[in-house]
């Protein structure tokens, strides 16, 4: 158990220390990577460590351990047409009769086949909702932190140029000529290169936003339709709740966390065995309570509430990186100094970028090098 606080601990430690990337990005890339991997690692810990407790009939070749393990493996169901009618039903989805398995025309509840098994004409089966995304979750979330990670992948192929520019600013005094030299020369950063750079610094705040998208509606597919509203169900249910705490036969809704993976649920179990002399065969329908899913429920509601903050995070990540540029670009346009209008019209935007940085960490080179600059380009253009 200590081992496990410590994991837990380590996986949540978050260091505050300057770092290439912005807060939007941090958000993702940090944030809901260990997210990601402690909601792997705490419902992976249930996985292995919680049973399924089904009711099991008077039987002497099945016991509860082996119809559990049998249930845990192929998985449960409850029946669709059921969702929406809970005053006929045991539990989510369950009818109050076990017997009960298809809908007359009328829709009243019947029994597909009578007691000598033959099939009734007028009952039409319902429809049975299978669950057993139980079983891959854990990894499933677990792959999620490589997809919040993958972004600033990017974001350091492409932004190598300025890390190179914070380490010559750090690892020595360098000065205007080099500087113009290295960062600052057309022939070895041409004009098509810096803006590739500028516009893949968008793309890196838009994957972000992609990623957390592909997070959230790829669980929506996988839970059936419904995870993208789950919170929201949530929030109504408890707001509701709270409106009418003393009327406890107005509930007539489903729990959100019941329509987004049921907590109880059917399974068919095969009994077989052979002897020398004889052949047993049998077949059962049991009721199981499946733990696990109550624990997914609400770590899949945590996680929903903080996808929805990344994706507003890396909106506005997006509009940051697109309004720097379109506000650097109005600070130059109507500026007073005739020499910075003239000189922004030559420079790019990755240039701007490289003097921004520059100028917040060394004014005097800031000053020096847009001398140079302007000496350099815009002396030479009216010459």
């Amino acid at each position: 158990m200590s081992l496990l606080t410590g994991t837990i601990s380590g996986l949540i430690e978050i260091k505050l220390k300057p770092r290439q990337d912005g807060l939007t990005d941090q958000y993702n890339r940090i944030l809901m990577s260990k997210i990601s991997v402690l909601f792997s690692a705490f419902i992976g810990f249930n996985y292995f460590n919680d049973k399924v407790s089904c009711i099991v009939g008077n039987s002497e070749a099945m016991d509860g351990d082996f119809v559990g393990a049998t249930c845990w493996i192929q998985g449960f169901y409850i029946y669709k047409d059921l969702r929406d009618r809970l005053e006929d039903s045991a539990y989510f989805g369950i009818p109050r009769n076990m017997d009960y398995d298809g809908m007359t025309a009328d829709g009243i509840l019947c029994a597909t086949t009578d007691r000598a098994l033959d099939h009734v004409e007028e009952c039409t089966p319902m429809k049975k909702q299978f669950y057993l995304q139980y079983q891959y979750m854990p990894f499933l979330v677990a792959s999620f932190a490589f997809l919040y990670y993958l972004p600033y992948l990017v974001f350091k192929a492409v932004n190598s140029d300025m890390e190179g520019l914070k380490t010559s600013l750090k690892g020595g005094e360098p000065t205007a000529d080099t500087l113009i030299s290295s960062y600052f020369n057309p022939k070895v950063n041409s004009s098509k290169r810096m803006k590739y750079r500028t516009g893949m610094m968008v793309v890196v705040r838009l994957l972000y936003l992609i990623v957390n998208l592909v997070v959230i509606l790829g669980l929506d597919s996988l839970l059936l339709g419904q995870y993208v509203g789950y919170g929201k169900k949530f929030i109504d249910a408890v707001v509701e709740g709270n409106l009418h705490e003393h009327n406890l036969k107005l509930r007539d809704v489903a729990k959100p966390g019941n329509e987004l993976i049921p907590s109880m649920g059917y399974c068919d179990v095969t009994e077989a065995s052979r002897d020398v002399r004889n052949t047993r065969v049998n077949f059962h329908k049991v009721l199981c309570e499946i733990s696990p899913h109550v624990i997914y429920q609400y770590v899949l509601l945590v996680f929903w509430f903080l996808i929805l903050v990344g994706i507003v995070v890396s909106v506005l990540g997006v509009l940051t990186t697109v309004f720097a540029h379109v506000i650097s670009f109005f600070v130059f346009l109507t500026s007073r100094d005739n020499a910075s209008r003239d000189l922004y019209s030559r420079v790019t935007s990755r240039e701007v970028d490289y003097l921004e940085y520059i100028r917040k960490k060394d004014l005097k080179l800031y000053q020096e090098l847009l001398e140079k600059l302007h000496a350099s380009r815009v002396g030479h253009a009216r010459e």
